[in-house]
């Protein structure tokens, strides 16, 4: 005997609302922000908008957890 085939999912997964909800607070945090600050980075000293100062550090976390995870769901 077959079994049937199981109803196939609608809509979004509770993860990617979390990542969408995450990814709005992110944005809405970073665009109220843009006052001149000074980033000490190594050896570098940049004055730059706070927000461009986020922008790259969420940058850099989600590419930092993009290649992370990325090794758990390859087969």
């Amino acid at each position: 005997m077959s079994q049937p085939a199981a109803p196939a999912k609608k809509g979004l997964s509770g993860r990617a609302i979390g990542g969408i909800v995450i990814a709005v607070v992110v944005l809405i945090f970073i665009f109220t922000n843009w006052q001149s600050v000074e980033v000490k980075f190594l050896f570098l000293s940049p004055t730059m908008p706070l927000a461009i100062a986020l922008a790259l550090a969420a940058a850099g976390g989600f590419i930092a957890g993009f290649l992370i995870g990325r090794n758990r769901y390859k087969k």
